[in-house]
């Protein structure tokens, strides 16, 4: 073979290699594994086991901000979880499965176009198999996990506690929702339950949860997404902090009204913003305890 065509072989192999690896990159998240044991989308799954964790150990999913950026939410509780010994798995949407606000957000309810998305479509649904699966690939016992999302994720949370009543949740955390869901049946969903599936006898469980809306008391800034910034996240207030604050009291309201126990706590954090990390530690010492 003449240096000629050992040259050309050689970058014939070069090029066979970074294609393969950029398929590798795109497809494998790195610290995890692809979860598909669900009728949706793939997922992506981030986890860490600090040094200490047993098969018995609190397992907290993570659900990150409308960036996507698991890696970065996923990195915000490392130190706390060495510190409180809990595992930590972050779920991965990726937006060329999960578009926007609709499908992320609000939890592939319906789709942008009000279309209604089948039950075992919703990204709700995808959560406790997730879960399932998680436990058995690592041989874990654990038989509730915790839950937090923080902005989008936030929003994701308390709407998964809603969709999802019977959900082994031990405790939850929604943090700087970008905008609510509260419990009115005249609102249109994501902003209200008006065209869901649920009745009013439906949102009484919703109220017994373990969950803490935790607001930066400086998150006063708009947000960018079409939903998050609308004229209907408007009407709920101009920020995070107005919007957090009116969820918490409509649906302290309605559990008076229902005559059913209100569990939900509110927590407003000085001096911090729309800051997943700053928010994070808040969110542990509510989660696994001071």
């Amino acid at each position: 073979m003449t240096p000629t065509k050992v040259a050309l072989v050689f970058l014939f192999i070069l090029k066979l290699s970074l294609i393969a690896q950029e398929y590798i990159e795109q497809v494998t998240p790195p610290w995890g594994y692809i979860f598909k044991g669900w009728k949706g989308p793939p997922i992506d799954v981030i986890n860490y086991f600090p040094a200490s964790a047993t098969k018995s150990s609190p397992i907290l999913i993570v659900i990150p901000g409308a960036s996507r950026d698991a890696q970065r939410f996923h990195a915000s509780w490392l130190d706390l979880a060495k510190k409180k010994s809990f595992i930590v798995l972050t779920i991965g949407a990726r937006k060329k499965y999960f578009p926007d606000e609709y499908s992320y957000n609000a939890g592939r309810l319906i789709t942008s176009q009000g279309h209604a998305m089948d039950k075992s479509q919703w990204l709700f649904s995808a959560i406790e198999p997730l879960f399932e699966d998680f436990k058995k690939r690592y041989k874990l016992n654990t038989q509730k996990f915790y839950l937090f999302g923080h902005s989008a994720g936030g929003g994701f949370v308390h709407r998964y506690l809603l969709f999802k009543p019977k959900a082994p949740v031990e405790k939850a955390v929604a943090a700087n929702p970008a905008f609510v869901t509260v419990p009115d049946f005249d609102i249109q969903y994501p902003f209200g339950l008006k065209n869901t599936p649920l009745k009013k006898r439906d949102i009484k469980p919703w109220f017994k949860h373990n969950l803490a809306i935790v607001l930066g008391e400086n998150d006063l800034g708009p947000r960018t997404k079409p939903l998050s910034n609308g004229a209907m996240a408007n009407v709920q207030g101009s920020n995070c902090f107005e919007r957090g604050q009116l969820l918490f009291s409509a649906a302290e309201q309605a559990s008076k009204k229902a005559r059913t126990k209100f569990n939900w706590k509110l927590i407003t954090v000085p001096s911090v913003g729309h800051n997943n990390f700053e928010i994070a530690p808040v969110a542990a010492n509510y989660l696994f305890g001071n």
